[in-house]
């Protein structure tokens, strides 16, 4: 089957700890493939699945040097392993074994592979939209001080400026009733000047 290349004759046929080492991989290979998990809780049986797979397909990292750890010790080639695990995976049969009393989790062997290779992208798409959602959000209008709008909007007219001008300058930051208020001021005290024609507004000289 998956880690007998010639189902259990002759080269195949471990010995002595060989043979414990491949008994520890056919365990692995129940728990992903098998019916029957043996874990009390289905919790228990689910985590013991995802183990199993992240064991058997990893190609690099912990998991990945366990399984060609174990593999060297029993005497097999962990790509070849992975290669056939990969291989039920996208759907090809186990090779002599009677699926109904052994294997009979590959349907849920292969949601859950499934699921786990979508993730990545499904966890990029996530992030698309909550930038994208960022980015759309409207922009919320900030309470400043009027002595704060003041502060801002004065030194902008040290040159001549209109009204729309004031609200890009000030990238919409304050209201358009604060900054009226803020010239109306300005201009009552003498320190603004209003250019009727062009309808700007400048320090007074």
């Amino acid at each position: 089957m998956l880690i007998d290349p010639d189902y259990g004759l002759h080269a195949s046929r471990p010995d002595g700890a060989q043979a414990l080492y491949r008994a520890a991989i056919a365990r692995s290979v129940l728990d992903l493939f098998g019916k029957v998990i043996p874990a009390s809780e289905q919790d228990e049986a689910q985590l013991a699945r995802r183990e199993a797979l992240y064991f058997l397909t990893r190609e690099r990292g912990a998991w990945a040097e366990s399984c060609r750890n174990l593999c060297d010790a029993a005497g097999l080639d962990a790509d070849d392993l992975r290669s056939n695990i990969l291989r039920v995976l996208a759907g090809a049969e186990i090779v002599g074994a009677d699926h109904r009393s052994t294997f009979g989790g590959i349907d849920a062997a292969r949601d859950l592979w499934a699921a786990e290779e979508a993730a990545p992208a499904k966890a990029q798409e996530q992030r698309v939209k909550k930038k994208t959602a960022k980015l759309a959000a409207p922009r919320r209008s900030v309470k400043a001080s009027y002595s704060t709008i003041r502060s801002a909007v004065l030194p902008l007219l040290a040159e001549p400026r209109q009204f729309r001008d004031l609200i890009h300058a000030t990238d919409g930051e304050f209201g358009d009733a604060a900054i009226r208020k803020v010239l109306a001021n300005a201009i009552n005290k003498g320190e603004i000047v209003r250019n009727e024609e062009n309808h700007t507004y400048v320090l007074a000289a």
